[in-house]
C-alpha cells in the first residue's frame, strides 16, 4: 500500500455553492467561516502545483430554494475555481454515482481523491464510501470539511483516513502522476478489456 508522501491524489472540491448556504443557520455559518479558509487553502496548493482541482456541482435545488438561480448555483466566494479546472454535475449524494467523477479522477492520472467540502455527514461521505466501489482510495482533508454540526467532524477524522496540510505539502513535493496520452481510450481498454473474441 503506498505511504501518504506517494499517492497521486486528485482533489475533490464537493457542493461548496452558494445554494447550500441560503437559510443555513448559525451552526453552518459559522462551520463556513472556520473552514472555508482550509477549502481555499487546498485548492491553491494544487494550483501551486500545476495540478487540476475537481469541483463537484449539485444541480438540484436545496431545502431552502424553489428553484435554481445562477447566484445559487455559484461557487462561493473566496475559492479560486479556474476555468480550466473540472466541474462534475450530480443529482444524488454520491459524487460518483450515474457522473464521470471516476473518469476525471484517471484522466489526470491519479488513483486517489482527497475530499474536502461540504456537507460532511453527507454528500462528502457518500462520495468518501462510493469511491471503492470505483476502485479508487479516498481521503479526507482536514480542517477543510463543513459539517452541519461541528461535534460532527471531529468523529469522521477519526473514522476515516485524512491528510493534514503538512502531509499534503510533502505529497505534492513528491508527486507527479502521469496523464494517459489518450485518458478516454485508456479508461475504456482497461473497463473493457480484449477477451479474444471479434
Amino acid at each position: 500500500m503506498p505511504e501518504k508522501d506517494e499517492r497521486d491524489l486528485a482533489l475533490v472540491v464537493v457542493d461548496m455553492q452558494n445554494k447550500f448556504f441560503a437559510g443555513a443557520d448559525a451552526a453552518l455559518t459559522e462551520e463556513r467561516r472556520r473552514h472555508l479558509q482550509g477549502i481555499a487553502k487546498a485548492v491553491d496548493m494544487f494550483h501551486a502545483a500545476g495540478r487540476q482541482v475537481i469541483f463537484v456541482l449539485y444541480d438540484g435545488v436545496t431545502h431552502y430554494m424553489d428553484g435554481n438561480t445562477a447566484e445559487g448555483d455559484a461557487i462561493v466566494s473566496g475559492i479560486d475555481a479556474r476555468p480550466d479546472d473540472v466541474y462534475v454535475h450530480k443529482y444524488h449524494m454520491n459524487s460518483f454515482l450515474n457522473t464521470c467523477l471516476e473518469d476525471a479522477v484517471r484522466s489526470m492520472g491519479c488513483d486517489t481523491v482527497l475530499l474536502c467540502g461540504m456537507i460532511t455527514e453527507f454528500c462528502v461521505m457518500a462520495t468518501y464510501w462510493g469511491a471503492s466501489d470505483h476502485r479508487l482510495s479516498a481521503f479526507l482533508m482536514k480542517d477543510a470539511l463543513i459539517s452541519s454540526d461541528p461535534k460532527h467532524t471531529p468523529m469522521f477524522m477519526e473514522l476515516c483516513r485524512n491528510y493534514d496540510f503538512g502531509e499534503l505539502e510533502l505529497n505534492l513535493s513528491k508527486t507527479h502522476p502521469e496523464k494517459p496520452k489518450d485518458p478516454l481510450a485508456d479508461y475504456i481498454r482497461k473497463k473493457y478489456p480484449a477477451n479474444g473474441t471479434h
